[in-house]
């Protein structure tokens, strides 16, 4: 059960491989409920997480597959840390025998030194930091979206759904959030629209996104998110999913994302 401290024989995509086809689960019904694509799926369970944009995705698309299949995901989460701590060491030792062979010239060794030396650094932090991770606040907003003015030249699928207005849910007072480093990763499962922004209110992304398309952005949060159709996006914030199923009355949302 989730929460139960267990030690698991194998490494986190085999795991999860062998519980999914215990559970009498395929790859698309898992991609389906997790809102990812099947080839996220099949890397997770390949250990293959060269295909996210940094091991801070993957360890959030690890830890909603382990809750999906009733697991506890402490010990994969810890098992994922360290495939990626040897994945780092073996691209240090191969960098380090490609400068044994070619000598830099001038200070180029030793500003590449440093700069491993950062990575190493950054990533111990990650790794062995020990912080627990912030909870995320996701509150569906009651006012109207404002006029944009490229739905106002030329109507647009989010036009047409945003015209008949919102359905109201209670929401929170964020305006005296802390601005936060945000990193946001859309996954686009159908044409929808969407509008984008950040925390100091600029639009970082606005329009039709295209089916299939992964979009990724680096903003200042708490975030603000419209979308004319919510169900064809999964949208996930520093690595976590946003879940807005149990919020939502409407298709049409527009919600306000920030870390507690």
């Amino acid at each position: 059960m989730p929460g139960t401290k267990q030690l698991y024989p194998g490494p986190p995509g085999s795991v999860l491989h062998d519980a999914r086809i215990s559970a009498g689960k395929t790859v698309l019904e898992t991609a389906e409920a997790l809102n990812l694509l099947n080839s996220y799926v099949e890397a997770l369970e390949e250990n293959d997480y060269s295909r996210f944009n940094s091991p801070l995705f993957a360890r959030g698309y690890i830890k909603s597959y382990a809750r999906f299949l009733g697991l506890d995901e402490v010990p994969l989460l810890n098992d994922c840390d360290r495939i990626c701590k040897r994945e780092e060491q073996g691209t240090q030792r191969r960098q380090a025998h490609i400068r044994g062979k070619v000598q830099a010239p001038g200070h180029a060794g030793f500003i590449l030194a440093l700069f491993t030396a950062l990575v190493v650094w950054s990533l111990s932090c990650w790794v062995f930091g020990g912080s627990e991770p912030k909870e995320l606040s996701v509150v569906v907003l009651n006012e109207q979206f404002p006029e944009l003015a490229t739905l106002k030249k030329a109507p647009s699928l989010g036009e047409s759904l945003l015209s008949g207005g919102l359905v109201k849910v209670q929401s929170e007072d964020l305006s005296e959030q802390v601005l936060e480093s945000a990193e946001l990763e859309f996954i686009v499962s159908e044409d929808v629209w969407l509008e984008v922004r950040d925390g100091h209110n600029n639009v970082a992304v606005s329009g039709v996104q295209s089916k299939g398309e992964a979009l990724n952005l680096s903003v200042d949060g708490p975030v603000t998110v419209s979308t004319s159709y919510w169900p064809v996006l999964a949208i996930y914030y520093n690595g976590r999913l946003v879940e807005i199923k149990e919020l939502a009355s409407s298709n049409v949302v527009r919600v306000q994302v920030g870390e507690l």
